[in-house]
């Protein structure tokens, strides 16, 4: 299968994988060869593709995924390998998330905060296994 992932700024990973493993919002799905067609919102989390046998994790902070069984194609407004991931900036970026939640504002700004905060999760969770 082709998979395809796209942000606005870049093609991401555009590579033939045997399957993909994501986060949708009803929750984990694998999808394989001839999956049936498919339309779903993506949660912000580690989406990963086996190529060759092996896995690869990537960061994905939401957007859409779309497959029609021969192809797979996600659309993220960011996505980012595990090379990418500047661990430093994540762990500042959790610490503000953290000290967001503690002040608990307003509802919208609570939100904003977890969001933030899954977003750092995320980013340090792909950075450790990509390290190892």
């Amino acid at each position: 299968m082709l998979l395809k992932i796209v942000t606005p700024e870049r093609i991401v990973v555009e590579e033939e994988v045997e399957a993909i493993y994501c986060k949708t919002t009803d929750g984990e799905i694998g999808i394989l060869q001839n999956h049936i067609p498919l339309v779903t919102p993506l949660e912000i989390g580690v989406l990963s593709y086996v190529k060759e046998g092996k896995k690869h994790p990537l960061a994905v902070m939401g957007g859409l995924l779309n497959t029609d069984g021969k192809r797979i194609t996600v659309l993220s407004d960011v996505a980012e390998l595990g090379n990418e991931i500047d661990t430093a900036r994540a762990q500042e970026a959790k610490a503000r998330a953290e000290a967001k939640l503690k002040a608990k504002k307003d509802r919208s700004e609570v939100t904003t905060a977890q969001k933030a905060l899954a977003r750092a999760l995320v980013r340090l969770k792909l950075a450790e296994t990509s390290s190892r």
